[in-house]
């Protein structure tokens, strides 16, 4: 009766409630005693006073010294019930929930940061966003409601059996097996609610994807006039949420009728059991008031179950949903489970009979590659698009890993250390680098967070990125924006390459650094970049030739393997592709 993925939700939310058993155990045990309290003794003893009420047990015009123990009794009760206790389950819920929440973020993020890149490539980062809110408010939903409403009838079904059973035993029965057959039945029936509930919360991932995708990509839509086009387009995606709220509030609605009926059979046959009890059994006042009582408060606490807190666990498992079936796809590049400790100094790279095949690609990219560069060599990768430059430098990099062979840095096989400790050796300067919405320092600072503010400006001189940091407004404190928004692609790249200069590690990889800035600029920072490379091992991608003809070694790339390999005279000599590459250029870049 349970889904799948409600199973999956629940064990994941338990988990992680279980790791506090010093909030868990106290609920439990406070719940129970609150709701006996509150709402099962106070009855009993206005049924002790009425018994003696209908009996003469009392001496006549003394109230207080007949009745007075008992009202005070039944005062203190619900004082202590109603307030005090309450309080302090509501202490023992928030402290509890607090906790969990934060684990819970915590190992989403986790998760969502150990994925690979291609993982991210497919999938929305709203709508991850999204997901993982979903995820912590439906926690929350579902631990009030375990706590104020399902808990609460528990406890009220054993203790209604336990006070009435030796006054009315077939009473009890009957209404354990009608409570009993009411709750099965109406988690059976709203199976077609968890299912709306479900597609609901989808269309509203589909509504917060669409919404970021559409603001990360919002001058594109000015651009070329797409705001009308954008706009219907969401208005569809909007459209599709209401009519699942719709249908989830008709499947609603129609359970509600159900159950609404079923808890007043409840009242009504509670009545006619009093009735019976009296005129048949013989039943007295208190039997009867306890019946009815009891009865009331049950009937109360199975609707609020059927109705309000079967909606909410459905629509909390439903939000759920997603991200539980998020956090189970595993990490397409793993750590190993005993890695070795990281022996990277020179920075020596080698492949070694290297194969790799794109995910859904019809061929393998690389068959049997062999290629080895020396430590502090200069190497430039060159060829056209498509000849698998940009996936050398990932399998390097370890984004993906390789279907077999190995890749050695230093003699020691890059899959058996940790993927931090890889990278950590590395520093990476993509063709688009994105920054944080965080201060300039602060992206800076990424490459070594132990940096100094002097260390920081140093790295920034270097990469001509002071001048334009200083003539704004806030200097180093300058606010990016998202993605770095507010930087033009040359001072994106200039900053990303001043955070590979802080990191100062062994290897250096450059995949088109300096595609975004002008010649002038282009010429600065190639003085910059070679002051850099001469104390490390640098790999670097580029179209515009005329940056790597300096390089020790040039190595061209074409369908996946090394067509040629020598310096940038051996090559034009050659007259092979590189020559032609170099021949067809217009403006220093390849014509492709």
């Amino acid at each position: 009766m349970i889904k799948p993925s409600s199973y999956k939700t629940a064990k994941l939310i338990w988990y992680h409630v279980w790791k506090y058993p010093k909030y868990v155990i106290p609920i439990l045990f406070i719940v129970p005693v609150t709701v006996l309290v509150q709402s099962y003794l106070p009855p009993l003893i206005l049924a002790n006073v009425l018994n003696r009420l209908s009996k003469g047990s009392y001496k006549p015009h003394q109230v207080w010294s007949s009745f007075g123990g008992d009202l005070v009794l039944y005062a203190v009760l619900l004082i202590i019930g109603g307030v005090v206790m309450w309080r302090i389950v509501d202490a023992f819920g928030w402290t509890l929930e607090a906790a969990v929440e934060r684990n819970l973020a915590e190992r989403v993020y986790k998760h969502l940061i150990s994925q690979s890149a291609n993982f991210h490539a497919n999938r929305f980062g709203g709508s991850l966003v999204s997901q993982t809110s979903k995820l912590l408010g439906a926690y929350v939903r579902i631990a009030d409601t375990t706590i104020f409403q399902v808990l609460p009838l528990i406890s009220g079904l054993i203790f209604t059996a336990i006070i009435l059973f030796s006054r009315a035993p077939l009473f009890v029965v009957l209404l354990m097996t009608f409570s009993l057959v009411y709750i099965v039945l109406a988690i059976y029936l709203t199976r077609h609610v968890r299912d709306l509930a479900s597609r609901h919360a989808q269309a509203e991932s589909e509504v917060t994807a669409y919404l970021a995708d559409s603001v990360t990509n919002v001058m594109a839509i000015k651009s070329f006039s797409g705001s009308r086009y954008e706009i219907e387009q969401f208005s569809k995606k909007t459209n599709k949420v209401r009519g699942r709220v719709y249908d989830l509030m008709g499947g609603s609605r129609v359970l509600m009728v159900y159950l609404s009926s079923a808890t007043t059979i409840i009242s009504g046959l509670s009545l006619s059991m009093a009735v019976i009890g009296v005129l048949v059994f013989k039943a007295d006042l208190a039997t009867v008031y306890l019946i009815l009582s009891y009865t009331s408060a049950i009937a109360a606490l199975l609707l609020t179950f059927g109705v309000q807190s079967l909606r909410t666990y459905n629509r909390a498992f439903g939000d759920a949903s997603e991200m539980t079936a998020t956090l189970a796809v595993e990490p397409e590049v793993k750590d190993p489970v005993h890695p070795e400790v990281s022996k990277i100094k020179e920075g020596a790279i080698e492949f070694r009979n290297v194969e790799f095949k794109h995910e859904g690609a019809g061929d393998v990219l690389f068959s049997n590659l062999n290629l080895k560069i020396k430590a502090g060599q200069k190497v430039g990768l060159v060829g056209h698009s498509g000849s698998g430059k940009t996936t050398f430098m990932r399998l390097l990099l370890r984004f993906s890993d390789i279907d077999g062979g190995e890749i050695l840095i230093d003699g020691q096989n890059i899959a058996h250390l940790t993927q931090d400790d890889l990278r950590a050796s590395i520093a990476y300067v993509p063709q688009e680098p994105i920054m944080f919405h965080r201060s300039l320092l602060e992206n800076i600072r990424y490459g070594d967070f132990k940096a100094t503010e002097k260390e920081v400006i140093k790295a920034a001189k270097l990469a001509h990125a002071d001048d334009f940091i200083n003539d704004l407004p806030e200097g180093y404190e300058t606010l990016v924006g998202e993605r770095g928004v507010k930087l033009s692609g040359g001072q994106r790249q200039r900053i990303a390459i001043a955070r590979a200069m802080i990191k100062d590690a062994p290897i250096l990889v450059l995949d088109e650094a300096t595609s975004a800035l002008d010649s002038d600029s282009e010429l600065l920072i190639q003085d910059a970049l070679w002051k850099l490379m001469e104390k490390h091992t640098a790999i670097v991608i580029a179209h515009r030739l005329s940056t790597i003809q300096k390089m020790d070694r040039i190595v061209v790339l074409e369908d996946g393997e090394v067509v040629e390999d020598g310096t940038h005279r051996d090559l034009i000599k050659a007259k092979g592709i590189y020559a032609q590459l170099w021949a067809h250029q217009s403006g220093g870049f390849i014509d492709e």
